[in-house]
C-alpha cells in the first residue's frame, strides 16, 4: 500500500502533460527565440556534421549554445526525422522523471509526507506542462538539476563516494545543458569542505571526486572550442548576454526608458553598441557571411569589451535594472499564458490598461496609498471579465501562500548546509538571468523551490 499513492502521483504527473500536449496547438515549440537556434543545431549536426545555429549556408560553429540539448534533440531527430512536435512528446517523460527525484530527494532529507506533497505539487504545476512543449533546455536541465541536488544531499547524510561521483556527473551534465550554472560546483566545493570542521576524516574526498567528475565531462568541449576557435574557454554565454541583455538594459536605465527584452527599441539600442563597438575596432564593412567562425568570435568579445565598459561605467543602474528584473520575475505571470489557451483571448485585452501593478508600485513609492489601491480596485477586481479575475486571484493566493511557505521551510530544512545550498542553487539560476528573467529561467529550480514549501507545509520529519 505505500506505494500507491506515489505511483498516482506519477501517473497523474504523466497524465497531465501529456494531456496538455494533444490539445496544444501545433508549432508552439518554436513560441521562443531559442528554440529555432536549438533545432537547426541538432538538423545542422546530423545533415552536415556542424555545430552551427545558421539556417542557410555559410554553417558556422557556434560558441554560444552548450551541447547537451541540441545531441538530445538531436538523437530525436535521427530517429523521427526533425520534427520538433516528436521532441516536445518525449519531454514529459523526463518531467515525470524530475517528480520521482523529488518525491525521492524529500523523503531522504524530511520524510515520505514531505516528498509525497512536494512530487504533488511539482506534478500539478502547470508550468511544466507547458514547458514541455517548448524547445528549450529547462525540462532536461531541471531534471539533471534536481538529481544532483538530490545526490548531494546523499552524500551529506551518508558520507558515500559513489553518491558524490553522481553528484558530479548530474552537475557536470547540467552544465553541458545549461552553462548559466558553471560557477555553482564552487559553491559546493566550498560547502563539502565543511567536513574539515566537524572533524570528518577524508572529507576532501567528496570535494575532488565532484570536481573531478566535472572537468572531466568538461573537457572534450573544451578541446573542441580550442580547435575551433583558436582559444581555450568553455562558452561565450556570458559574453552574449552581457552584450544583448545586462549592456542594454544598463543603457536603458541610464536613459530613463523602461525597454522590453527583444523589443525593437531593445534593439535598436544593442545595434547601436555593435555600431560604437565596429568604429572602436575598425571593423571592415564585408558581409557578415564572409566572416569565419573565428572572425564572430572576436567580434563577440570586443561587443563584450565595450559591453563590459558601459557596465562599469554606470555600475548603480546596471546593479538595479538587473535586481529588478530578478525581483519582478517572481510576480506571477503564468495566468496570462493559461488565460490565453482556455479562451483564446489575448491577455492584454481582457487587462485593459494592461500592467496595474507596475503603476501601483510607481504611485506608492510616491506616497500614493489610495491611489494605488483604487487602481487594483479598479482594474482588476472591478475591470477584469470574471473568469480573468479567477485565473489573476488564483495564481496570486498561490504564489502568495508558496512564499510563505517556502520562507517557513527554509528555516526548518535540515542539515542547515544543505539549506544553504539549495538557497544559493534558488538564487544563483533564477538572478543570473537579471532583465531577461521569467518563469522560464525558474523553471529549473522550481522542484526544490516546492519541496521548501512542502517542508514549510508539513513540520513532521518523520518516514
Amino acid at each position: 500500500m505505500r506505494f500507491v499513492i506515489p505511483v498516482c502521483i506519477v501517473l497523474l504527473a504523466a497524465g497531465l502533460r501529456w494531456g496538455y500536449l494533444v490539445g496544444a496547438p501545433r508549432g508552439m515549440q518554436f513560441t521562443h527565440v531559442d528554440a529555432e537556434g536549438y533545432h537547426y543545431l541538432a538538423v545542422n549536426l546530423l545533415e552536415h556534421g556542424v555545430y552551427s545555429m545558421n539556417s542557410e549556408p555559410p554553417l558556422r560553429a557556434n560558441n554560444i549554445r552548450a551541447p547537451l540539448y541540441p545531441l538530445f534533440v538531436a538523437a530525436w531527430y535521427a530517429i523521427g526525422g526533425p520534427n520538433p512536435d516528436f521532441v516536445a512528446f518525449a519531454q514529459p517523460l523526463l518531467d515525470v522523471l524530475t517528480v520521482v527525484v523529488l518525491l525521492k530527494f524529500g523523503t531522504l532529507v524530511a520524510g515520505r509526507h514531505v516528498g509525497k506533497v512536494a512530487a504533488l505539487l511539482y506534478a500539478l504545476n502547470p508550468s511544466s506542462w507547458r514547458f514541455c512543449n517548448e524547445l528549450l533546455t529547462e525540462i532536461l536541465f531541471g531534471l539533471l538539476l534536481t538529481a544532483g541536488l538530490w545526490l548531494f544531499a546523499r552524500y551529506l547524510l551518508r558520507w558515500r563516494k559513489r553518491d558524490a561521483l553522481w553528484c558530479g556527473l548530474l552537475l557536470g551534465a547540467g552544465i553541458l545543458c545549461k552553462p548559466n550554472i558553471q560557477f555553482l560546483p564552487l559553491a559546493l566545493l566550498a560547502l563539502l569542505a565543511y567536513g574539515i570542521f566537524v572533524h570528518r576524516q577524508h572529507w576532501w574526498h567528496g570535494a575532488v571526486i565532484v570536481a573531478g567528475t566535472i572537468g572531466v565531462m568538461l573537457l572534450p568541449w573544451f578541446v573542441r572550442n580550442t580547435i575551433v576557435f583558436g582559444e581555450v574557454f568553455y562558452t561565450r554565454t556570458f559574453d552574449d548576454n552581457l552584450a544583448h541583455v545586462s549592456a542594454v538594459a544598463t543603457l536603458a536605465r541610464v536613459n530613463g526608458e523602461a525597454v522590453a527584452p527583444w523589443t525593437p527599441r531593445w534593439e535598436e539600442i544593442y545595434d547601436g553598441i555593435i555600431a560604437e563597438t565596429a568604429q572602436r575596432y575598425n571593423w571592415e564593412p564585408v558581409p557578415q557571411s564572409t566572416l569565419t567562425a573565428r572572425d564572430l568570435d572576436r567580434r563577440l568579445q570586443e561587443i563584450a569589451e565595450v559591453s563590459g565598459e558601459i557596465v562599469r561605467a554606470h555600475p548603480v543602474d546596471f546593479i538595479v535594472s538587473h535586481t529588478q528584473s530578478w525581483l519582478w520575475s517572481f510576480v506571477p505571470q503564468d495566468h496570462k499564458f493559461w488565460y490565453t489557451h482556455f479562451t483564446g483571448q489575448d491577455w492584454e485585452t481582457a487587462a485593459g490598461q494592461g500592467d496595474v501593478l507596475g503603476r501601483a508600485l510607481t504611485a506608492l513609492g510616491r506616497g500614493e496609498f489610495g491611489q494605488a489601491v483604487r487602481m487594483v480596485i479598479d482594474e482588476r477586481l472591478r475591470g477584469l471579465p470574471p473568469l480573468a479575475l479567477a485565473f489573476w486571484a488564483f495564481w496570486g493566493v498561490m504564489y502568495g501562500a508558496a512564499a510563505v511557505l517556502f520562507v517557513i521551510g527554509a528555516l526548518r530544512m535540515r542539515p542547515r548546509l544543505l539549506a544553504a545550498f539549495l538557497l544559493i542553487t534558488i538564487f544563483y539560476v533564477t538572478f543570473v538571468p537579471g532583465p531577461i528573467g521569467q518563469i522560464r529561467f525558474r523553471l529549473p529550480v522550481t522542484p526544490v523551490i516546492l519541496l521548501l514549501v512542502a517542508r514549510g507545509w508539513s513540520p513532521s520529519t518523520r518516514p
